[in-house]
């Protein structure tokens, strides 16, 4: 962080400029940015959540925001045009917003040049990207321009990964001192009501996984040259915090858990890398005495209900991986989203009918000692726990815009509570350096608008006939089924 001087200086810089807008959604026209703004123009009329806003809708075609415009509540602000392959217009888009919200995926393609325009318009970013290439691209390339300039470039402000950065934090803060939280391990729920037609998800979130699997090797290089130039800025910087207690262990799956009497999987998505670039970051912030440990051990998966739902898991993760490792493999998938993911993804996205109703929650389950600090953790077994849930409506598009807004409207509204000015950042890494005010300021405005942090069993004394996680494979009764 540079020193207290130069951090007053980039303050004073970052004082409110004169804009058009408070919020401008790049790529309002595609699934899920209208699903942002179509939320936004809800939370935009009077009496909405939000209804003060200046807000704006910006993309590349005139005719699909006209469009838009009759589908929405209330209508935005401005309509701005603007196209990834022309610098000038994103400038001269980024100019007119506090915060510019990127819908436009996938962001390895289309969202560095974004970045770049926010930069140089002393613009605050945020987006929904899940793509751990693109999120470390940013920090090794743009990380120093974004500090110079004070500008917040923030990743990963959606389903991909609110739930995961934040209730880790929300997690670990059920353990106040001298209790600490060393293990948050989470599971995702998914649950449909009846059986509504259509696919769960939009096929951009499926290629931009492939895209991800077939770049796994120049994703690897990079991130070598990230740490390397972390750890050149700040020796040691380059690791997350040492963990405490025994290694945390995340079952690959299909694994039983009895706790939650599902079948759990590793989860696939961005949930880890995140996490882990955000308890980076707060490692390097100064420890705020009094408050609670902030960056445990994590582990994410996912979990289905019936030996059924998990044969077939495991039958499509097999054909994905095994696919994914070559060029003609990734031309298929690329092709057929939908009969490769079983009708899980589609080009046409879910129906409102799904949409509607599915819901989500994710169960984490923390552990860690009754009295402790990390400098020197006790050698003895856990003997504390807390179960937290973070649950809410579908979570890839209905639950996903709820948090990218309220994402943008942190950044507009409670940037002065952070002790940092600008920098590339994951939500928990950006939250978390304000500690427990900053992270109870975003926890409030979520649950405000529908997606619930509540804590299941606060902090008691473990009991392992309560909580058995990790048995490996189904039970008894339900191996032959699988």
């Amino acid at each position: 962080a540079p020193p207290a001087s130069s951090r007053a200086k980039l303050r004073m810089s970052h004082l409110p400029r004169e804009r058009d807008f408070d919020v401008l959604i790049f790529g309002a026209s595609g699934y899920t940015g209208e699903r942002v703004a179509r939320t936004l123009s809800k939370w935009s009329m009077p009496g909405g959540a939000w209804a003060t806003v200046r807000w704006a809708i910006a993309g590349r075609s005139q005719k699909k925001l006209d469009g838009m415009l009759g589908g929405l509540a209330s209508p935005p602000t401005g309509v701005v045009i603007a196209d990834t392959s022309d610098e000038a217009s994103l400038r001269a888009m980024s100019a007119r917003t506090h915060v510019l919200m990127n819908a436009t995926g996938p962001y390895r393609f289309y969202g560095e040049a974004v970045v770049s325009a926010c930069i140089a318009t002393t613009t605050d970013y945020c987006d929904l990207c899940g793509e751990p290439e693109f999120i470390d691209r940013c920090q090794l390339k743009h990380s120093d321009a974004a500090r110079t300039a004070g500008v917040l470039v923030v990743h990963a402000c959606a389903f991909d990964s609110v739930p995961a950065d934040l209730g880790t934090l929300f997690t670990a803060m059920q353990f106040p001192p001298p209790a600490l939280c060393a293990h948050a391990d989470m599971y995702h729920v998914v649950s449909v009501e009846g059986s509504p037609p259509g696919a769960s998800g939009h096929a951009t979130t499926f290629r931009a996984a492939v895209h991800g699997f077939g770049g796994a090797g120049e994703t690897r290089a990079q991130r070598k040259a990230l740490l390397a130039k972390l750890e050149e800025e700040a020796p040691g910087s380059s690791r997350p915090p040492p963990p405490l207690g025994p290694k945390l262990k995340v079952a690959a799956g299909p694994a039983w858990q009895k706790a939650l009497a599902r079948y759990s999987f590793l989860f696939p998505g961005a949930d880890v890398a995140v996490v882990r670039t955000s308890q980076r970051a707060l490692a390097r912030q100064p420890r705020r005495a009094g408050e609670p440990y902030l960056t445990p051990q994590f582990g994410a998966s996912f979990t289905v209900a019936s030996a059924r739902s998990a044969a077939m898991v495991a039958l499509a993760g097999a054909l994905f991986n095994a696919l994914s490792g070559s060029g003609w493999g990734r031309a298929l998938l690329l092709r057929q989203p939908a009969l490769f993911t079983l009708g899980a993804f589609s080009d046409e996205g879910p129906s409102e009918e799904r949409l509607a109703a599915t819901s989500w929650k994710s169960v984490f389950f923390g552990r860690g000692w009754s009295d402790a600090t990390p400098d020197s953790p006790p050698s003895a077994s856990f003997d504390r726990a807390a179960t937290v849930l973070v649950s809410g409506p579908e979570p890839g598009y209905i639950a996903t815009a709820l948090m990218f807004l309220s994402m943008a409207r942190f950044i507009k509204e409670e940037r002065r509570r952070l002790p940092i000015v600008g920098g590339v950042f994951t939500p928990g890494g950006l939250v978390g350096s304000g500690g427990a005010a900053a992270i109870t300021a975003l926890v409030d405005a979520l649950r405000a608008v529908g997606i619930r942090f509540e804590v299941e069993e606060a902090l008691h004394a473990i009991d392992d006939s309560r909580t058995q996680l990790g048995v490996w494979g189904p039970p008894a009764a339900a191996r032959s089924k699988l």
